[in-house]
């Protein structure tokens, strides 16, 4: 690694080696810039040192050394573009250069707000399993001579890691007999047994609100990503994600243009209006997403008079109209079966 000469450089551009192979291709776009400041220490307790603000500024602005641009984040002979399996490698080392190289971007704050953006999540439904404050790499064990060493491969990256558990409801009950709960049909298997029995599957979903304190509040404040956690094992020993592709919607105004129905279908991979068959590749083969003004009014409301009969404090902002069906909770109703509580 080489320190920056302010005096004799004022850019150094490097692109990835992900960023090469699309430029070779003729489909690296550049769209957005970020800011980082990694290089920075703001507090000086974490240096050892004591020193005033004054101080501090002279130090971060004039005497902070910068390191030249570093731009290879894994071994030469990892991700061999070379014929064989091309496609599989461009895209896992797109995936790693996104989660791993520089992720933590300087953001905005609000300008009437002197905290830091932090999230504020809410559940409406869903209970939370465990919480980690990192998100790490896979952990390797190496011999060092006088015995092993565990080390992390990649860095720790401070992006709130949160596991979650769906509980789907499933009763066994006699052919048209009613259950306590609402019966969702794509999870129900249509068949019915010998002894009239059949199997009854209610929905399971999480409902949350997520909120972004301390900072502007624009038309569209968050991106949603998925990926699948696979069994494979990449070149630094960490698990391999796929990404996940959501259903492109149909957009007939693109740059205030309005484009033609064909182009539109072209987009959006509808060709000749029919959506694209699901496959594993797709987020909707496992789930679907849906959020804001897709969500039903009903549903939400209704969880939000199920949190406020619990939750004396909760300050949830949102202002349900009169729906179809009024809202009601029954402090004495179960969703368990006679058979489960007996009287004795």
């Amino acid at each position: 690694m080489k320190f920056f000469d302010p005096k004799e450089e004022v850019l150094d551009v490097q692109i990835t080696k992900y960023g090469r192979q699309l430029l070779s291709q003729g489909t690296w776009k550049p769209t957005y810039y970020a800011f980082f400041d990694d290089n920075v220490v703001y507090d000086s307790q974490y240096i050892g040192i004591s020193e005033n603000k004054s101080s501090a500024e002279t130090r971060i602005q004039d005497e902070t050394p910068a390191l030249r641009t570093q731009a290879m984040f894994h071994g030469l002979d990892e991700y061999l573009f070379d014929g064989v399996n091309d496609i599989i490698d461009q895209d896992r080392l797109g995936t790693y250069e996104r989660l791993n190289v520089m992720p933590l971007s300087l953001g905005t704050s609000d300008l009437n707000s002197t905290k830091t953006p932090a999230f504020r999540i809410r559940f409406l439904q869903g209970d939370i399993k465990s919480v980690s404050t990192n998100s790490t790499g896979s952990i390797r064990t190496s011999n060092t001579g006088s015995g092993t060493g565990t080390h992390y491969s990649q860095q720790l990256i401070k992006i709130p890691q949160i596991d979650l558990d769906i509980e789907y409801k499933i009763t066994a009950t006699t052919r048209g007999e009613s259950v306590r709960f609402e019966e969702d049909p794509a999870l129900t298997p249509q068949r019915v047994y010998s002894d009239n029995a059949e199997v009854k599957i209610g929905p399971a979903q999480l409902l949350m609100i997520v909120e972004e304190r301390n900072a502007t509040f624009d038309y569209k404040n968050f991106d949603i990503e998925v990926y699948e956690i696979t069994d494979q094992i990449g070149p630094f020993g960490e698990k391999v994600l796929e990404p996940l592709s959501f259903r492109k919607p149909l957009v007939m105004v693109e740059n205030n243009l309005l484009l033609d129905k064909e182009e539109a279908e072209a987009k959006a991979g509808q060709i000749g209006g029919k959506l694209p068959p699901l496959d594993p590749s797709y987020v909707e083969y496992y789930f679907n997403v849906n959020v804001d003004s897709e969500i039903d009014e009903n549903l939400l409301c209704k969880s939000i008079a199920s949190l406020r009969s619990t939750d004396l404090f909760n300050d949830l902002e949102i202002v349900c109209p009169d729906l179809l069906e009024p809202i009601t909770n029954d402090i004495y109703a179960s969703d368990a079966d006679d058979e489960d509580c007996p009287d004795y």
